[in-house]
């Protein structure tokens, strides 16, 4: 019997050896523009900064600020964190990466601003869509976007854009645009979250459901349709459970 036990002890002890953790490639798209309020945007990267802490080796995080001017200013604006895979002794490792990532995000923060009122998401998920495609096979890969998703790029103002009075016209406009944009999430799941915008809330009803039937059809693959949580900050908090949990598309 105590050999049994013995023998039994030794498998899992050389189970629990091979296990390999996939790591996690997270690319986050943060709206920091004007019309999100200020709780909301401070809310979203005290998340973030508890992200960095929850992250294990091997795992990658990159933030993109939803700029005004994404082209322009987007590339040199990304901020890339990746925690090492080799442990050292007590987790020094860890703790060293964790501290000087956090420098790193204060930095990315203080030098980010208010950006002016124009706010160019589909310029930053072409950013996002470069990143992904970046990231090595076998690892997991997550698209979280944190926005009030009110595109003001020069060309499409949401808030008063025609195309976006109703949602057929909306659905219609997101389609031709996804094409010309050539996205695709490249086997990453895909979470949306709102931020409090007061710009938001003051649209019409009529408004508000050609925008979510714009972005639903923006990122609808091989049949999934996405949907906008309403608690974005909540969402960044909990992302680890609600993006590893649902398949792409699927969010709901």
């Amino acid at each position: 019997m105590i050999r049994t036990r013995m023998i039994l002890s030794l498998l899992l002890a050389v189970l629990a050896g091979c296990t390999h953790r996939v790591p996690t490639a997270t690319v986050e798209l943060i709206d920091t523009s004007l019309s999100i309020t200020p709780q909301a945007e401070k809310a979203a990267l005290d998340a973030v900064r508890g992200q960095i802490l929850a992250m294990g080796r091997g795992d990658t995080l990159v933030l993109i600020p939803i700029t005004g001017n994404a082209e322009n200013n987007a590339g040199g604006r990304i901020l890339r964190l990746q925690a090492p895979i080799r442990r050292e002794a007590y987790d020094a490792d860890l703790r060293r990466f964790r501290d000087t990532a956090q420098k790193q995000l204060a930095a990315w923060t203080a030098a980010l601003g208010a950006e002016p009122c124009r706010t160019d998401i589909l310029g930053s998920l072409d950013a996002a869509r470069q990143e992904l495609a970046a990231i090595p096979k076998g690892t997991t890969q997550r698209l979280i976007i944190v926005s009030d998703f009110l595109e003001d790029d020069g060309e499409y103002d949401f808030t008063s854009d025609r195309a976006l009075g109703k949602p057929a016209t909306a659905h219609d406009l997101a389609s031709r645009l996804r094409a010309e944009h050539g996205f695709t999430l490249h086997g990453a799941v895909l979470c949306l979250g709102r931020l409090g915008s007061v710009q938001f809330e003051s649209l019409a009803q009529a408004r508000k459901e050609a925008i979510r039937a714009f972005w639903t059809a923006y990122f609808a693959e091989k049949g999934h349709t996405p949907d906008i949580q309403l608690d974005g900050v909540g969402m960044l908090a909990g992302s680890a459970a609600v993006c590893t949990a649902t398949p792409a598309g699927a969010i709901r």
